[in-house]
């Protein structure tokens, strides 16, 4: 695979999936922009990123679920690289909520995140990549058995997919691919953001690899 010369922009970029993909990236000669709300991180990832090819990067903090910085990093992206090939849509977190609590608070936190910024970036990006005749990447988990606690989460894991289907039809005609990686269960941080303990992150892993058909998980 050769990216030279493509630009691409990733979403959730400072750690997980998201960092492995900017290294990925960059390892196949890809400049790289990545987004996140941990500067250590994201500028960890940024040094890693530019050893591998010597590639540009750019490291954009933002939050985007706040008004505005979906249009600002995009803005300073093109700016730095004067287009843009690649739109990963990466940026997501888990939370646990159900109908039983007092508030939708969590539920609005995670749509805000997990499914509002993912269009919003996607329609941001949109005339840039028509440009290009470039490439979006939705990454998000695959189905699992349904649990008390997860309804909201599972919830938007299908409506990503429903996006993804919808938005490559609305894409195509600009030129425009656009699909979908649904994970299976990864080791990341995942369960950090759940407030899991290290003492029973193993427990908690070992629990998960019993939904998976092999018992193995990724890494």
């Amino acid at each position: 695979m050769d990216l030279t010369g493509k630009v691409a922009l990733i979403t959730g970029g400072s750690s997980g999936i998201g960092a492995a993909t900017a290294k990925l990236f960059a390892s196949h000669g890809a400049n790289v922009a990545i987004i996140g709300r941990h500067e250590a991180r994201l500028l960890a990832v940024g040094m890693a990123c530019e050893a591998a090819k010597g590639n540009q990067m750019l490291v954009l903090k933002f939050d985007l679920t706040v008004e505005g910085n979906c249009e600002e990093a995009i803005r300073q992206t093109v700016q730095t690289f004067k287009k843009i090939d690649i739109l990963v849509n990466c940026a997501g977190k888990a939370g646990m909520s159900s109908l039983f609590d007092n508030s939708t608070e969590i539920f609005d936190e995670l749509m805000a995140l997990n499914l509002r910024v993912p269009y919003k970036m996607t329609q941001l990006c949109a005339p840039h990549l028509k440009d290009t005749k470039g490439n979006i990447v939705n990454v998000f988990g695959a189905p699992l058995r349904v649990r008390p606690g997860f309804l909201p989460f599972a919830m938007i894991r299908d409506a990503l997919e429903r996006f993804t289907k919808a938005g490559a039809v609305e894409l195509a005609a600009e030129g425009i691919r656009m699909n979908a990686v649904r994970l299976g269960i990864t080791r990341t941080n995942f369960l950090t953001n759940l407030n899991v303990d290290d003492e029973h992150m193993d427990i908690a892993y070992d629990r998960l690899a019993d939904l998976v058909p092999n018992n193995v998980f990724g890494t």
